[in-house]
């Protein structure tokens, strides 16, 4: 009995599955409760349940175990592993150390931290107070590795006994939880300061070492050194930025490092895929795991997350299009390079005051229509906190989960019921893969100047990506409200080859840029590459000195002026272009010399074309970012680069707020507003109409054969059925539209045919959202 992959899904024993679980944590629910809740998600089509292993429940005194619920019946882990194979779930299991959680210490033992305060992480200042909810570890300290393997020890051997391989349900072990330094990572300051990493000749010297040669660290950092001991770690920004730089990529290298242990120590109990959720909580930094478990040969297999509210009304509408789809982008870029499947392990699910069924099916539906297809739902079951281990809620752990604790079943349900279903049995949507014409291209170091809100006193534009690219009103929102659907690469170690299978790369630019990159943006441009370049060019190499080769390959001189930082004091500006009429744009914009002119204020040209080699760039001074309005410029203008640029849309819709995933032989349309929408839709060759009264999502087949039934489109999701018969649903019309290769309609349960529109196109009035039609 074998767990393998084919890298897009997993098999068991050859049989391809779709991974659809949600979480219920054993040691939150009484133990009278647990087989009710796990019927009732076995009810909602999950086939599998995740939870994590939290140490200190387990362990509450050094070297002393409890994992048959004799000192608490929530601690019957082995129990609740065999409840679960009982009822037929699949099991994917996190055993820490450190789980988050929401949970004390993150499951880090009171008695370890008190017996052995020298593994806690430290400041420059020294130690953090010891009180902290989460406090942070040293991950490499020999100490803390010592207990978290005698805790792998204890625990290891008994996950071994339930793995899917030796008879039990258990298909996945996950490493440790989004190791981040307990997301002090986000500060560059705050962490990690300890003696074992600082002193003279410890880690971080020992790691300069490995990477730079002392000449390079006398380049990068403008001074001269006789030995490594005399760098010290960065303590303030007043070091060089290619300092700070490094020490960031250092601590995400300790993470790996600790990630490495874990991993050779599971791996000696376990022979089913070992995933980590999210390394350092960051998302280009990904490319630091991508390189080192390759580099270590690590089987890893790299899992994420997407949350976008918290203890709030969940609230996911169009203005969060831009970060999903670039976060999907980047995760579809590395899961591809590390050959995995992708699977979002903690859906949000809860962790909100109320989660609304038709934004929760936004969300649920683009994970797959944009590559995600195995979801996990986090927190699926709701509970409470034993005492001793209560959290930022209280007593209580039921913020608005599918299942609450005391067992009704919320409105999220529906959309988590009819997504499963679609995904489950349609298994060659998932083969129908993603493929974008246009790529955002990422450079990883603006991530941590963006996350850091840090700008050197010599840079011109603001680092506020925030703001300006992945915010409410940031340029990727704007693409994906303008029906460019795109991919996400990496510029540093994406090959030339790699980016030519774009016909459009997007790059947003900060005052730096490799000249590593900068020379591969050339190459692209001239090999037939469509570049889009805002709103500047880079001026500095990653050194920080100066290197302008893309500025003199394009032939384009960008005004040097300073962006404003200050959100009370920025202009809003109207920027012309043929046939768009004042387009407002917040910030300084640049005058563009060279090129063609393809926008301006006044007589200033803030936006230019230059056709180089077999290629072209458009070169922009300003920020492009989606303002919704009746005249709607600004997407206008994105079709105008499209048009300039030579580069097709895959789909032509008449409405443009009718949003279009093409997948091959399935087209994922999407209403992200909550009113009625209408348009002609073209795709592949077919052409039909849709109307979707409200939010949500339908999975559109296009030249495919369900079921038997070969079907040249219909306007509906189908999701099952049996032998030339065909489920639909469709909760966005009354009527859908079905178009078949051969043969006839018999019969519909739950609808009739209002009318044959031509040859083998029907259209069914339903009377229900789910229909379903014999052939």
């Amino acid at each position: 009995m074998k767990v393998q992959h084919d890298g897009r899904l997993y098999s068991l024993d050859d049989e391809r599955i779709v991974v659809y679980g949600g979480t219920l944590q054993y040691f939150r629910v009484p133990r009278n409760y647990w087989e009710d809740r796990l019927r009732k998600m076995k009810s909602h089509g999950l086939n599998t349940v995740e939870t994590y292993i939290a140490w200190n429940w387990h362990e509450p005194q050094e070297g002393v175990f409890d994992f048959t619920g004799e000192t608490h019946p929530q601690r019957d882990l082995i129990g609740f592993l065999e409840l679960a194979q009982k009822l037929g779930l699949y099991v994917i299991i996190r055993p820490g150390p450190y789980i988050c959680g929401e949970w004390k210490n993150g499951g880090i033992p009171d008695w370890l931290i008190n017996s052995h305060p020298e593994i806690l992480a430290k400041s420059p200042n020294g130690s953090f107070p010891r009180d902290v909810y989460y406090p942070p570890i040293t991950y490499l300290h020999p100490t803390y590795l010592e207990y978290a393997m005698k805790w792998y020890e204890e625990v290891l051997p008994i996950i071994r006994d339930y793995l899917y391989s030796n008879g039990g349900s258990i298909i996945s072990v996950t490493i440790d939880d989004e190791p981040s330094y307990w997301e002090t990572i986000f500060q560059p300051f705050l962490t990690d300061y300890n003696e074992i990493i600082v002193r003279e000749n410890g880690i971080w010297h020992s790691w300069l070492k490995e990477n730079y040669s002392l000449g390079d660290l006398e380049e990068r950092y403008g001074e001269r050194f006789s030995d490594y001991t005399e760098i010290a770690p960065p303590k303030s920004f007043s070091e060089p930025l290619p300092k700070v730089l490094d020490w960031h990529h250092f601590k995400i290298w300790m993470i790996n490092e600790y990630v490495r242990r874990l991993y050779e120590k599971i791996r000696e109990y376990v022979d089913v895929p070992i995933s980590l959720l999210d390394p350092y909580l960051l998302l280009a930094a990904w490319k630091e795991f991508y390189l080192y478990v390759t580099r270590h040969k690590l089987d890893i297999h790299l899992w994420t997350e997407f949350w976008y509210s918290f203890y709030r009304t969940f609230d996911f509408k169009e203005d969060k299009l831009g970060h999903l789809y670039f976060k999907t982008g980047i995760y579809r870029y590395y899961v591809s390079k590390l050959k995995t499947p992708p699977l979002s392990i903690e859906t949000q699910a809860s962790l909100a005051n109320v989660i609304e069924k038709d934004e929760a099916e936004l969300l649920y539906a683009l994970l797959p229509a944009l590559g995600i297809h195995n979801l996990n739902y986090y927190l699926y079951v709701g509970g409470e906190n034993p005492r001793g281990y209560e959290s930022h809620n209280g007593v209580t752990w039921d913020v608005y989960s599918p299942i609450g604790l005391d067992g009704r079943e919320r409105q999220h349900v529906e959309p988590i019921k009819w997504i499963g279903e679609f995904l489950k049995s349609n298994i060659d949507f998932v083969d129908s893969q993603f493929k974008a014409r246009v790529a955002f291209g990422m450079y990883e170091p603006y991530e941590a100047l963006n996350l850091w809100g840090y700008k050197p006193e010599s840079f011109e534009e603001s680092v506020n990506l925030n703001e300006y690219l992945f915010g409410e009103r940031g340029l990727l929102t704007l693409l994906a409200m303008s029906n460019v659907p795109f991919d996400v690469i990496d510029l540093e170690i994406s090959t030339l080859e790699e980016m030519l299978q774009y016909e459009q790369i997007w790059v947003y630019s900060l005052d730096f840029m490799s000249r590593e990159v900068q020379e591969k943006l050339i190459k692209y441009v001239e090999e037939g590459g469509n570049l889009v370049i805002l709103p500047t060019l880079p001026y500095l190499d990653e050194n920080m000195k100066p290197c302008t080769r893309l500025r003199d390959f394009l032939g384009v001189e960008v005004e040097r002026a300073k962006a404003r930082d200050n959100m009370r004091l920025i202009p809003y500006l109207s920027v012309d272009a043929e046939g768009i009429d004042r387009m407002v744009v917040r910030n300084v914009a640049r005058e563009v010399k060279g090129g063609e002119a393809i926008a301006w204020i006044g007589d200033k040209v803030v936006g230019t074309i230059v056709r180089k080699g077999k290629g072209s760039a458009v070169i922009l001074g300003f920020r492009l970012q989606y303002y919704s309005s009746y005249h709607d410029m600004h997407r206008k203008f994105v079709d105008k680069i499209l048009q300039l640029q030579g580069v097709k849309r895959e789909v032509e819709v008449s409405n443009r707020d009718i949003i279009a995933i093409p997948r091959i032989h399935y087209l994922v349309l999407v209403n992200p507003r909550d009113e009625e929408v209408a348009g002609k839709v073209k795709y592949r060759g077919v052409e039909f109409e849709i109307k979707m009264k409200g939010r949500g999502v339908l999975f559109i087949p296009v030249d495919v054969e369900i079921n038997g039934v070969k079907l040249v489109y219909a306007t509906a999701t189908p999701i099952g059925g049996g032998n030339r018969r065909i489920k639909f649903r469709n909760h966005l019309s009354d009527t859908s539209e079905i178009a078949i290769r051969d043969g006839r309609i018999r019969g519909v349960k739950g609808g009739y045919v209002l009318q044959e529109k031509g040859e083998r196109v029907y259209v069914i009035r339903h009377e229900r959202e789910t229909f379903e039609i014999e052939f």
